[in-house]
């Protein structure tokens, strides 16, 4: 009687070599859903102009603290506007009210003096000024100069009519017995408002 044969099976185990790329696939996988979830808002703002914009370099400050950077500039459908979409930091988002103003700081010289000298060093930015609406918003219009004074700034405001306003311009001081007590935000001529000189007969 020929005695039964032993059966001898062997057993396949995964090789090391294939554990490293399925580490590295395991851990950019955690890497890239870490980043897509921890990423800030989008937003778009519409500016008139795209002078010294930059996307990937020009940043977004509130307070001169970077909060974002703009990721493009690209001209609206009517080829009126510049859209630019830029992404902000998680702790922005605060920040972002239905009154949130933008607008672009450059040097200028203006009547009160010379604002925007630190960007001739830094570069063009973006400067944040939030609002105190409903929060939430993702689509602005930007300014298309500083504004003389910020909108949070706590005081009385005036709209004041005249038939001449050639001597007054945006920024300079207005004042009480020789006293500061305040500034001129804007000055512009509006034509459905009547002369002074008629609009108490």
């Amino acid at each position: 009687m020929t005695p039964p044969e032993a059966v001898v099976s062997e057993k396949r185990h995964l090789s090391a070599v294939w554990l490293l790329p399925l580490l590295a696939f395991v851990i950019g996988a955690a890497l890239v859903v870490n980043v897509h979830l921890n990423r800030g808002p989008e937003i778009e703002i519409l500016f008139s102009s795209a002078e010294g914009l930059e996307p990937g370099k020009t940043k977004i400050k509130a307070l001169s603290v970077d909060v974002g950077t703009v990721e493009s500039v690209e001209l609206t459908p009517g080829l009126d506007k510049v859209l630019v979409k830029a992404r902000l930091e998680p702790v922005a988002e605060p920040l972002l009210h239905a009154d949130t103003q933008f607008w672009v700081v450059r040097p200028q010289v203006v009547t009160s003096g010379i604002s925007g000298l630190g960007t001739l060093l830094s570069g063009v930015y973006i400067e944040l000024s939030p609002g105190e609406e409903a929060i939430g918003a993702r689509k602005f219009t930007g300014l298309d100069k500083m504004p003389v004074t910020p909108q949070n700034v706590p005081g009385l405001r005036l709209v004041l009519v005249s038939d001449k306003g050639s001597s007054v311009n945006t920024g300079d001081p207005i004042l009480y017995r020789g006293y500061k007590v305040g500034r001129v935000e804007n000055s512009e001529f509006d034509a459905s408002i009547p002369p002074v000189s008629s609009a108490f007969q």
